[in-house]
């Protein structure tokens, strides 16, 4: 039989979340089987710039094997690669039976910035299905546990840098998105809502990082979960604020039935489908020119 193979990046949990799903979906249209490797990675970037977050995933997916669980997978796969074609990165779709024969499916890298989600779009539903069935329950029942943000603020630190004096945000990656943009964001919100809506901040920073946005009334800053129950418990906002460059803000975007907010100076491909985008906006607030599927859905948020 044929088999999906998900080999997983030296890379954040955002950046993982694209082959293996890619991966998981594929093998699901085509009912084969799938392998994950890679999940034992050491990174040691997140330790020298001494980052908060380690990037550290033990127990997140039900497939986790211990070191020599993934030695043995490994050994299946390079096997299996002698005497079958390795096809890398295959559009993820439904094939015929003669095409899937004798075949190792390769999945590792990311799509391209201009539309992460272009294979994953059309299969959404079944993305939420399969990633809450990969998942360790006791991460699942964690997230159900805590109560949804209503207001969700994703800023992204760690190996991104600052945004130099004089530097144009729009024309550079990597980049911090600005503390001012989510405190604009926050206030145009509750100016249109008419309530001093909470706030929840979701970060890799550390707190005496966010003196200016944590001195607004009703924020708090989310700490001591693990990355994957902030990203699961960032899709469950009622409105869901994302930060530029960030994989992990746009997986919980991806996720979400709720309004999204992206910068307006890096707008690409949708990360949803029509379907969901009619219903919940999705893409830039502009101060003074707020797009009208945006203020009914901010006018519906309650406490």
């Amino acid at each position: 039989m044929s088999l999906v193979v998900c080999r997983l990046p030296k890379a954040g949990l955002g950046n993982h979340l694209f082959p293996l799903m890619n991966a998981m979906v594929f093998a699901k249209l085509n009912n084969l089987p799938v392998i994950v490797v890679g999940y034992h990675h050491l990174k040691i970037g997140p330790y020298l710039r001494k980052e908060k977050s380690k990037r550290k995933y033990k127990g997140y997916f039900k497939f986790q094997k211990n070191i020599l669980g993934e030695w043995f997978d490994k050994c299946r796969i390079k096997l299996k690669s002698r005497n079958f074609e390795t096809i890398k990165e295959h559009p993820v779709e439904k094939l015929d039976q003669q095409a899937l024969n004798g075949k190792v499916f390769l999945y590792e890298i990311l799509p391209r910035y201009h539309d992460y989600f272009i294979h994953l779009k059309p299969h959404r539903q079944l993305v939420i299905d399969l990633l809450n069935d990969i998942i360790n329950p006791d991460i699942l029942k964690e997230v159900n546990r805590l109560p949804a943000p209503v207001i969700g603020v994703h800023i992204r630190m760690g190996d991104f840098r600052k945004l130099k004096a004089g530097e144009d945000f729009s024309k550079v990656g990597h980049v911090r998105t600005p503390e001012f943009y989510f405190m604009d964001i926050i206030n145009d919100i509750r100016m249109i809502n008419g309530q001093n809506l909470p706030v929840s901040l979701f970060t890799d920073g550390f707190r005496h990082e966010f003196e200016q946005i944590l001195s607004i009334d009703k924020i708090s800053m989310i700490e001591g979960n693990a990355d994957i129950v902030d990203l699961l418990l960032l899709s469950k906002s009622k409105i869901l604020v994302a930060a530029n460059g960030s994989t992990f803000s746009y997986w919980a975007g991806f996720l979400a039935d709720a309004p999204l907010i992206k910068h307006p100076d890096h707008l690409y491909a949708p990360f949803r489908p029509e379907s969901v985008n009619r219903n919940w906006y999705e893409g830039p607030m502009i101060h003074g020119n707020v797009n009208p599927l945006l203020v009914n859905n901010i006018k519906a948020l309650k406490n």
